[in-house]
């Protein structure tokens, strides 16, 4: 094959997952600064989903590339496809990659502190409370609100 028009195709799908991981990741650090373990949980599980999903799209961007390029070695970079081909939209594409990973990165580490924190909190009023010996039941719920 030596028509790019498909790795292009997956490289745009690509694109629009990660932009959606990095929605889902600005979603998800609101639920945590909101205190709102149900939509935490339910991101988690878009995430997971879409995170399978990025996987897959990987496994056959690397397919057609390595179909594009006839060999098996892998490893080719988009980098290679622009100086092969000499589009210019493998680049741009790979700009819009890099900015997105990076981003994602940034925020993946955000939650990842604002988590640790309010694990941190939350193991902290629990033992302020077994210091009074406050037991909490299953048949007396809490409210944030009250």
């Amino acid at each position: 094959m030596k028509n790019p028009v498909q790795i292009l195709k997956i490289l745009d799908e690509q694109v629009r997952s990660y932009s959606r991981l990095y929605e889902l990741l600005k979603g998800e650090k609101e639920a945590i600064v909101s205190f709102d373990p149900l939509q935490v949980e339910r991101l988690a599980k878009e995430k997971d989903s879409l995170v399978l999903q990025l996987r897959l799209l990987e496994e056959e961007r690397k397919r057609l590339v390595d179909e594009f390029f006839g060999d098996g070695n892998g490893g080719r970079s988009i980098s290679d496809l622009h100086t092969a081909t000499g589009d210019k939209r493998f680049l741009d594409l790979r700009s819009r990659l890099l900015s997105l990973l990076q981003g994602i990165g940034e925020l993946n580490e955000v939650n990842r502190l604002l988590i640790e924190r309010a694990s941190l909190h939350l193991r902290a009023s629990s033992a302020f409370l077994q210091a009074f010996d406050i037991k909490a039941s299953p048949s007396h719920a809490v409210s944030r609100e009250a």
